[in-house]
C-alpha cells in the first residue's frame, strides 16, 4: 500500500491507449496506479519503490522483453509481489499454461472495467463490491459467517 492507504498497482502494457485506459480504470477503482509502456520501465519502477507495489499487471506479449520475462525478473528480486497477467492472444500457450495453474492470475483481453477491478481486488485481498459500491457482506450459513 502507498502512504495514503490505497493499494499500489503497476501496469506494464505496450499499447499506449490500453495502458492509459487501464490506468484510468484502476484509479477510478481507488488504486494508486503507476503505468509503464515497456518491461524495462516497469522493472525500474518496482526497483525505485523497492518493491512497494501490491500487484503488477503485465501484458504477456510485448515488444522487446515479454511480460513472462519481466515476471521472472520481478520474482527473483521481489518474490512477494503478486502478478496478474493479461493477454489478447486467446490461443497463447503461456496464457493457457498460467490459467491451468492459477486461473485467477490471468485476464484475457478484451475485459471490462468491472472484470479488471474485481480481479485486482481479489488478488490484493479486497472484498468484492456490489452495485452500490459497498463491500459485499460475507454469506451467512446456518447462523454463522462463512
Amino acid at each position: 500500500m502507498n502512504q495514503g492507504g490505497r493499494p499500489a498497482v503497476l501496469v506494464v502494457e505496450d499499447d499506449p491507449a490500453l495502458l492509459h485506459l487501464m490506468e484510468q480504470m484502476l484509479a477510478s477503482g481507488g488504486f494508486d496506479t503507476v503505468a509503464a509502456g515497456k518491461a524495462t520501465d516497469g522493472l525500474a519502477q518496482v526497483r525505485q519503490r523497492q518493491g512497494g507495489f501490491d500487484l503488477a499487471i503485465l501484458d504477456i506479449v510485448m515488444t522487446g522483453v515479454s511480460g513472462l520475462d519481466l515476471a521472472g525478473d520481478l520474482g527473483r528480486e521481489f518474490p512477494s509481489l503478486k502478478i496478474l497477467y493479461i493477454s489478447g492472444f486467446v490461443g497463447s500457450l503461456a496464457a493457457e499454461a498460467l490459467a491451468c495453474g492459477s486461473p485467477e492470475r490471468v485476464l484475457l483481453k478484451p475485459f471490462s472495467e468491472q472484470e479488471l477491478l474485481d480481479r485486482v481486488r481479489l488478488l490484493v485481498g479486497i472484498p468484492p463490491r456490489c452495485e452500490s459500491g459497498q463491500p459485499l457482506a460475507p454469506a451467512v450459513r446456518g447462523g454463522t459467517l462463512g
